[in-house]
């Protein structure tokens, strides 16, 4: 069901709770508000993303120009962060057309990217050649 809610454009769902919105105060007046409840509900039916605690990754086209070995440092885009306090790095297929790394031990990198499916080995082999010491989890 949420798959099917999801093909409809955000815009359109807005406008349909906006719609919803009017008729019921048109009908009930100030007496919708004892309602609060059913339209929490209708919110997260007509906005099921909202219910998602995941943050969302970055896109990247080059997930390997992204990386980067310093010393005794790792560079993921923009963050830096001590090798030592990264224990292990997750790099899987997202779908069928985007990998996904990300760096679940850890705080000191928040930062999770989609990349091409196709650079997936070579980020693979980026790390087991330039920080062997890291553990590669899926």
């Amino acid at each position: 069901m949420i798959s099917r809610i999801k093909r409809f454009p955000r815009r359109y769902r807005a406008l349909l709770l906006i719609s919803l919105v009017m008729l019921t105060y048109l009908l009930l007046g100030r007496e919708m508000f004892r309602y609060i409840g059913m339209w929490t509900l209708i919110i997260f039916l007509l906005f099921p993303e909202s219910l998602s605690s995941k943050i969302p990754a970055d896109k990247t086209k080059d997930m390997l120009g992204l990386l980067a070995r310093h010393e005794d440092r790792l560079r993921v885009g923009m963050e830096q962060v001590a090798i030592s306090m990264v224990k292990k790095v997750a790099i899987d297929e997202y779908d069928e057309r985007y990998g996904i790394i990300s760096f679940p031990y850890t705080n000191k990198i928040s930062a999770s990217y989609y990349f091409p499916i196709e650079q997936l080995p070579a980020v693979r082999a980026w790390f087991k050649n330039t920080i062997p010491e890291l553990e590669i989890v899926r």
